[in-house]
């Protein structure tokens, strides 16, 4: 799974490149949410804008790292989601416990405390860590 990183003020953004999240990629993204939650990241927007296909391994990824950042006083939001993933998150319910924003620019204001954040600081230009994620 490709994913790019990139952190606006005090919040991490973590943008998904492929358009599925199934079994195949959930381990990887499961053990690097994991990690930045380790790394003291509190707010995290999961862009899933690309992803249009989302299986039980994906939705466990999400409520995992949710549960974790919760517990550490953090927040999960998710930014992008299209209407395959909505009509999911509505099946089961996950619409009621995930806060989703229709960009990424909408959920990093919503996380942001910093004032001054603008629209071309929420495209992700600048440094960030881009990558492939591979199973352990």
């Amino acid at each position: 799974m490709q994913v790019e990183e990139k952190l606006i003020g005090n919040v991490l953004v973590v943008r998904l490149q492929n358009n599925y999240l199934d079994a195949s990629v959930a381990r990887p993204l499961k053990k690097r949410l994991h990690e930045c939650t380790i790394d003291g990241c509190a707010k995290l927007v999961l862009d899933l804008e690309k992803v249009d296909f989302m299986d039980s391994s994906g939705l466990t990824v999400l409520i995992s790292a949710l549960k974790a950042l919760r517990e550490n006083g953090g927040q999960l939001v998710l930014s992008g989601v299209g209407p395959e993933l909505t009509s999911l998150f509505q099946l089961t319910r996950l619409d009621k416990v995930l806060q989703v924003y229709a960009n990424t620019g909408q959920a990093v204001r919503a996380l942001s405390l910093q004032a001054g954040i603008n629209d071309e600081d929420i495209n992700m230009p600048g440094p960030r860590r881009s990558g492939a994620l591979t199973p352990e």
